[in-house]
């Protein structure tokens, strides 16, 4: 092999090794991105999540209380209803 033949060899896998290292780091960084992304979503998501359980809970404890005797009286007072008079 001729010493132009072997520079011209050299230089051809040097050039594919450098598209080849250009490409996968384009990849790995696109792929970073995308995986930061999602990250970000999920913590939106998970606090979301942790919102609409604290509203349920508080929800379900506001609807406990209007069961009770003292909701109840009170709700029916809001609404305009007279409670009857105790007969003593």
């Amino acid at each position: 092999m001729t010493q132009e033949k072997m520079r011209k060899v050299i230089t051809a896998c040097v050039s594919a090794a450098t598209v080849l290292l250009v490409l996968l780091l384009s990849f790995l960084i696109y792929q970073w991105i995308t995986i930061g992304v999602k990250n970000r979503r999920i913590e939106q998501l998970e606090n979301e999540i942790a919102d609409i359980e604290k509203t349920l809970q508080e929800d379900t404890e506001e609807a406990r209380w209007y069961e009770e005797g003292p909701g109840k009286s009170w709700a029916a007072i809001e609404l305009g209803y007279v409670l009857p008079e105790s007969g003593d």
